[in-house]
């Protein structure tokens, strides 16, 4: 279908937009295609960022036309500047929320964690170990990396069904469950097991949003140590017993 030039001049402006639809789109391109007169309007059209420059255009008609193209291109500018501020904002908040809800950054003291630990020999847990177990969780550990034999499951309470090797059992004679509670949600703990004792040296929780709200919230540490004692380094070096073994 062929439209005239004047519907096609019209379409112009939308047309180097990029804003009209594809129907007109297909319609312009093919009378540019054959009509040098609307050709020749395209690109003045372009060159005045789609602000017609007839022939007769008067010096005032042009200068107004630059201008237009001058407030055109501010606003595109101030757009693309909010939009950039905008998303600078929401990746801000984005951020600040994770801060605040997410991230271990606040200490708990010593006096808001109570420990307590439990010892066992390996050999016993291994010829007690029945197949149905009321443990769901399933944790793989292989202390010896360089043992190929064939792993064996063994039920440790309060941990569940773990795998371990027939060397590990024999190199490692205890397995230490050491429970660690607290009303505040504990996100991270540093701790370092020097012979029979483990030192932490910090208990962290989040900023906000971090107390338990209907139960004590805890934590399963497994050691395959006989551990004795469980102690409390604060920042200055000084050493509480949060829990030994009598």
């Amino acid at each position: 279908m062929t439209y005239p030039c004047e519907i096609i001049k019209d379409l112009l402006p939308l047309y180097i937009d990029d804003v009209c639809n594809e129907e007109s789109k297909q319609a312009v391109k093919q009378h540019l295609s054959q009509c040098e007169a609307c050709r020749h309007t395209y690109n003045t059209m372009k060159e005045t960022d789609g602000f017609a420059k007839e022939e007769s255009s008067t010096p005032e008609d042009i200068t107004m036309a630059s201008s237009l193209k001058k407030v055109k291109n501010r606003m595109k500018g101030k757009i693309r500047t909010i939009t950039i501020s905008v998303s600078a904002v929401a990746l801000i908040a984005f951020l600040l929320l994770n801060l605040m809800f997410h991230t271990p950054l606040k200490d708990v003291k010593p006096d808001d964690v109570f420990v307590s630990a439990d010892v066992y020999e390996l050999e016993n847990l291994k010829s007690n170990h029945t197949e149905h177990s009321q443990f769901s969780e399933t944790v793989t550990i292989f202390a010896d990396g360089n043992d190929s034999s064939q792993p064996i499951q063994i039920q440790i309470p309060q941990i569940g069904n773990i795998a371990l090797t027939e060397n590990t059992i024999e190199k490692c004679k205890f397995a230490t469950v050491v429970s660690i509670s607290s009303d505040y949600l504990l996100r991270t703990i540093e701790s370092e097991t020097v012979d029979h004792t483990i030192y932490v040296k910090s208990f962290k929780t989040t900023l906000f949003n971090n107390k338990a709200k209907d139960y004590q919230h805890q934590m399963s540490h497994l050691e395959f140590h006989d551990i004795h004692k469980v102690v409390f380094v604060d920042d200055n070096g000084s050493e509480t017993v949060l829990w030994s073994h009598h």
